[in-house]
């Protein structure tokens, strides 16, 4: 009994996984993802290329600024 149930369980999984990446092929679906993500990592690599900009500098704050201020606020109500 349970054999027949895995069998057919795992033929509707394979089916589906199957079918998924058929349509996903053929509607481009892949190709607009993979679009994506490359302009996702072009854009991280212009970031990183470009070390002394604004962003850089912003994001620099942020990494040292926020944890003081959660540090500061965590004290203050400590102490009150």
């Amino acid at each position: 009994m349970f054999r027949n149930t895995r069998t057919i369980v795992g033929l509707c999984v394979v089916s589906g996984v199957s079918l998924t990446t058929i349509i996903g092929w053929a509607t481009g679906f892949f190709a607009w993802v993979m679009g994506s993500v490359r302009g996702l990592w072009e854009g991280l690599i212009a970031f990183l290329n470009s070390p002394f900009s604004w962003e850089h500098l912003a994001a620099g704050a942020g990494v040292l600024l926020i944890p003081i201020i959660i540090i500061v606020v965590i004290f203050a109500v400590a102490d009150s």
